[in-house]
């Protein structure tokens, strides 16, 4: 969540670095001079009167640092899942961002009296703001949450039954919309009772700090039997679905509406939820002229009563209220679900990110990346053998050329693609568009690196084939990088049908986009 915009030129190139307004009310717009090329450069310092010489990383160790926290996961279970990557890029430091994966799979008997099973598949991407603790809660919490009460919309067919009768979709969203509000009410409410009830300062830290800091959360919960693929929102992370027609364009669908103060829909709720405030509930595009998500875990600041705060701060901790707080709560985490049907064999992709990645990328830019990568890389775990040689399941799912040449032409809003993409959200007055855009800087200079293609995603956000500017936006350190970038949290799923999956198959770490070859190892997500 970041305050003003604004450019910051470089007087070496034509290099553009975006940056923000945050915590240095005397950062103005100036050019900023390298003291020697390619070695280090110059920003300025919070009081404005001087500069802070920055060694500028080279390009292995940008590299290494853009890979630092990615992960790769080949799904191997026949459920139309092929893969995920995430990739992770800190600027707060620890990042305030977190997300969490799982997969669950379920008994169930169809409206036809057939026994079957699917897949529950959950990817979460959690925005933290004000601390990390927010989104460390979600990471551990938001899909037990909702597993609990999807757990009790699925009933048995029976007591001494496993399987499970399949509900309305209106009892399903309301099952994930629980699991949501019920981990906000003990996050912002139960936890701080408990405490209040059995006082200790260890207990404080644990229990105030969640409630103090604040957190979006964006989780997508994709059933393989329905392929029924459902976004929740809670505040501005989006996900985008990325899909080829029959006319081989592709399309970048927004399957979440940025929930911010700067959305009319979301302003006029907030006014006719608390009347006699229209003038001071949303200001500047926030909350009370202080907060951007309209919707958010924690952030007690907008839902404790003022007297409630005053009680906590002087017993243990807190924050300053907002000044014109009169009627919280102000925020509330209730999601807007959104349901749309996933044919796998169209070789449909699911992007979720914080909104780092948006204030960077458009929608179409993002979706031609990844097709752009996907047409570069041809990951060979998917051929199968088949009479041709070249035809490869990638490229029957798929399509296009390897090396990126789709045939297509570029369009206005894909300057610097090769591939043709159309954003067909519904709510694009709704989203927020990439600070250069708005400003009308020319688009970066894309190219494919990376095995990873999360990482591929976060890299060209940074400036892509631009080497100067992404070492540079990679080599300023935090808190000051935080004036350039946000926090950035990516993962990208991607659907297919593969003949080497089976029902109950592995999901196994990809070792060639996993953490510089699994130097740090992790542990598969099953």
């Amino acid at each position: 969540m970041k305050a003003t915009k604004l450019n910051i030129a470089l007087g070496v190139s034509s290099v553009v670095l975006l940056g923000s307004l945050v915590a240095y009310p005397l950062f103005k717009q100036e050019a900023i001079a390298l003291e020697s090329p390619a070695q280090t450069f110059g920003i300025p310092r919070a009081n404005g009167n001087s500069k802070q010489s920055i060694t500028m990383m080279t390009p292995l160790q940008v590299s290494s640092k853009l890979r630092e926290l990615e992960e790769s996961y080949l799904v191997e279970r026949g459920q139309g899942v092929l893969r995920y990557d995430v990739a992770q890029l800190p600027s707060n430091s620890p990042i305030e961002d977190d997300r969490s994966e799982r997969i669950v799979q379920v008994p169930l008997i169809t409206p036809d009296d057939k026994r079957n099973s699917t897949d529950w598949m959950f990817w979460g991407v959690y925005d933290g703001h004000g601390g990390w603790t927010t989104s460390a809660k979600l990471r551990d919490e938001l899909i037990h949450s909702v597993l609990t009460e999807l757990d009790k919309s699925y009933v048995k067919s029976s007591s001494d039954s496993v399987y499970r009768l399949i509900p309305s979709p209106e009892i399903i969203n309301n099952a994930i919309e629980k699991g949501f509000v019920k981990l906000d009410d003990e996050i912002v409410y139960r936890s701080v009772e408990r405490l209040l009830a059995n006082p200790t300062k260890a207990g404080a830290a644990e229990l105030i700090a969640p409630a103090l800091s604040g957190s979006c959360g964006l989780l997508a919960f994709y059933d393989t039997h329905s392929k029924d693929l459902r976004v929740a929102v809670t505040g501005d992370s989006r996900a985008v679905l990325g899909t080829r027609g029959a006319d081989g364009e592709w399309s970048a669908c927004a399957l979440s509406t940025d929930q911010t103060g700067s959305n009319e829909e979301e302003a006029a709720r907030l006014r006719s939820e608390h009347p006699g405030e229209e003038s001071t509930v949303v200001r500047r595009g926030r909350v009370l002229g202080g907060l951007e998500p309209t919707r958010a875990f924690g952030d007690a600041r907008y839902k404790w009563t003022k007297d409630f705060q005053e009680r906590i701060q002087k017993s243990f901790f807190g924050r300053r209220s907002p000044q014109e707080l009169k009627t919280p709560p102000y925020v509330t985490a209730r999601p807007v679900i959104t349901t749309t049907k996933i044919k796998p064999e169209n070789g449909d992709f699911l992007v979720m990110a914080t909104d780092g990645l948006f204030e960077m990328l458009s929608n179409e830019e993002i979706v031609g990346l990844v097709v752009e990568w996907m047409q570069a890389k041809q990951p060979q775990y998917l051929t199968v053998p088949v009479k041709e040689k070249s035809d490869s399941l990638w490229t029957k799912v798929f399509g296009g050329k390897k090396g990126g040449d789709s045939g297509t032409s570029i369009t206005a809003d894909n300057v610097g693609l090769t591939v043709r993409v159309r954003d067909t959200s519904l709510n694009r007055e709704a989203q927020k568009q990439p600070i250069r855009r708005r400003q009308g800087a020319p688009p970066p200079n894309f190219t494919v690196e990376d095995e990873n293609v999360s990482t591929h995603l976060i890299r060209n956000a940074l400036g892509g084939g631009d080497i100067e500017q992404v070492s540079m936006l990679a080599s300023i350190p935090s808190p000051i990088s935080r004036n350039y970038r946000d926090d950035l949290t990516v993962t990208v799923v991607f659907f297919g049908n593969s003949l080497q999956g089976e029902e109950g198959g592995s999901v196994r770490v990809n070792d060639l986009a996993t953490r510089n070859n699994l130097k740090n190892p992790v542990k598969s997500k099953l």
